[in-house]
């Protein structure tokens, strides 16, 4: 998040756990676009290249092999702790960084 407003959100299906890590790398790293915010996830084990989606608010990034995203990324992405792989949209590892 920047001054209140989700600015990009790192969805996975697995491997949720490194979200910490993941984000403190993150911001150590900010600004990042989002195929520079997928190769730390990645690096850090965080999600796996089939489940991996970095969001913006004008980019979907991903290398899966679904086909575009639910539409609930796009329609989910301004509140940041809903996690739009699930309609309930929760997570067991959700960590918010502002930068």
């Amino acid at each position: 998040m920047s001054e209140g407003k989700v600015v990009m959100k790192l969805v996975v299906g697995c491997n949720g756990v490194q979200a910490q890590e993941t984000a403190d790398k993150l911001k150590a790293a900010w600004p990042v676009n989002p195929e520079q915010a997928y190769k730390i996830a990645r690096d850090t084990g965080f999600g796996c290249g089939g489940c991996l989606t970095v969001i913006t608010e004008s980019d979907i990034f991903s290398k899966g092999d679904d086909d575009p995203p639910s539409p609930l990324f796009r329609k989910t992405f301004s509140d940041p702790e809903f996690n739009p792989r699930w309609e309930q949209g929760t997570a067991d590892h959700t960590v918010i960084i502002n930068v």
